[in-house]
């Protein structure tokens, strides 16, 4: 029987007592301890949620609003939490935490991945897939013997059955230390239940929001990101076509969670890639199905294989909640914004066709993650641009879904130096 976590809390076991107490985990306890993209989209939802009310002061669409890129974490955090102490914004960026968290319990508690099918949901917990955590040992150590610098590390690594090479240390101090790992839920289960040590032990699912790195998706929606795939604009430049090539290539920055990277061989990783972008194109087969009236999507065959696997917009979890809050997911442009994007994107008709047969893969040092070179203008006149690369729906959904993925720790856009980067930084100055 599948086990449930009561709404979207955190597990914490603390010394001393028997069994588990569930207690939340704070929007700005996460905060602390990593910053991604998840500080600009709770943002832009709580601002549209307030401006909603004042129509007169909406502008979340201004790309500098929050200025985040310019100011150093402990600013932003003072900001932040200043502005939102003494009103509703702090009870709203909680419940969306709240319901975040929730979104991924339930992914690492029902996802499953093996050959024939590719990514699955299934109920039953010993097929469910390793899925990265962030664990955290909190509150002084009282062993004498345990009092070195890495004690709370191998502390987990023990508790775990983890070796360094399977971990990223994320906080290390006197009386804290935390972790990313990846283990199935099941074992997270069995530890907790378990442990009874000095400190309290603190783990949840790492979200896929927040393995977007902050600024990503801001860049890959700016025009000085967007591909040109129109031949009149290479006449106006006075480029040839090969220069155009070379001006408007844009890469996506990939990283595996810990424990999956340091391949011997550059034919494991894209083995590993292949696999991961079957799962993405899979994802919106189903999400584009699921999307169509029951008497449409009766005229297509779906395919065997198929059976079982999530639809994006349902695996990604700011498009994932129906119920939750209706005012809020329907209303709120930011919410409006990621549905669309899946929507024109991946999900659409054309299942963003030509980006997927354009772009090609480079791995990174050590295989511990690969770029996703994109540039359109390989491909077919620009007859195919709703379903290239020059599509920021294509780029947006496509950055949406390898966050979803069990295998990704983080993903980025990045402008590489010779390619483009002073268009766009011209066109941030306006």
């Amino acid at each position: 029987m599948m086990l449930l976590i009561t709404a979207c809390l955190l597990i914490v076991v603390s010394a001393g007592r028997g069994g588990i107490d569930y207690a939340p985990l704070r929007l700005s306890d996460f905060q602390k301890l990593l910053r991604s993209g998840l500080d600009r989209e709770l943002n832009a939802i709580v601002a549209e949620s307030q401006d909603s009310e004042q129509p007169d002061q909406r502008d979340i669409h201004n790309k500098r609003r929050s200025n985040m890129r310019r100011r150093t974490v402990d600013q932003e955090r003072s900001n932040e939490y200043q502005d939102s102490s003494s009103s509703g914004t702090s009870d709203l960026a909680e419940q969306m935490w709240d319901n975040l968290l929730q979104h991924a319990w339930n992914t690492a508690q029902t996802i499953k991945r093996d050959k024939r099918k590719g990514l699955s949901v299934t109920p039953y917990p010993e097929e469910v897939h390793e899925f990265p955590f962030l664990v955290c040992m909190r509150g002084r150590r009282y062993h004498s013997n345990l009092e070195d610098d890495d004690g709370g590390v191998q502390d987990i690594m023990r508790l775990f059955d983890k070796q360094y090479e399977e971990l990223l240390l994320v906080s290390s101090s006197y009386d804290e230390t935390c972790l990313i790992l990846t283990t199935p839920a099941r074992k997270v289960h069995q530890v907790t239940e378990s442990y009874q040590g000095s400190q309290t032990l603190v783990s949840i699912p790492l979200l896929d929001i927040t393995k977007i790195q902050a600024g990503t998706i801001e860049e890959v929606s700016s025009e000085g990101w967007a591909v040109p795939f129109n031949e009149n604009q290479i006449e106006s430049n006075n480029m040839n076509e090969t220069e155009a090539i070379n001006q408007w290539e844009r890469v996506i920055v990939v990283d595996f969670v810990p424990g999956l990277g340091g391949m011997k061989e550059e034919s494991e990783l894209l083995d590993v890639v292949n696999s991961m972008m079957s799962d993405v194109q899979d994802m919106g087969e189903v999400g584009w199905l699921r999307s169509m009236k029951k008497e449409d999507a009766e005229e297509y065959l779906v395919d065997e294989s198929l059976i079982g696997v999530p639809g994006l917009s349902d695996m990604f979890s700011l498009t994932s909640f129906h119920d939750v809050d209706n005012k809020l997911n329907n209303n709120n442009a930011r919410i409006r914004f990621w549905r669309n994007s899946l929507r024109n994107g991946i999900e659409s008709e054309h299942a963003c066709s030509e980006m997927f047969s354009t772009l090609f893969v480079k791995p990174r040092a050590g295989y511990y993650g690969y770029d996703i070179v994109l540039n359109p203008r390989d491909g077919p006149p620009s007859a195919e641009y709703e379903s290239s690369a020059s599509n920021p729906a294509c780029v947006i959904s496509l950055i949406a879904a390898l966050s979803t993925h069990p295998h990704v720790l983080s993903v980025k856009a990045n402008f590489p130096i010779y390619h483009g980067w002073t268009v766009a930084q011209k066109l941030d100055s306006v």
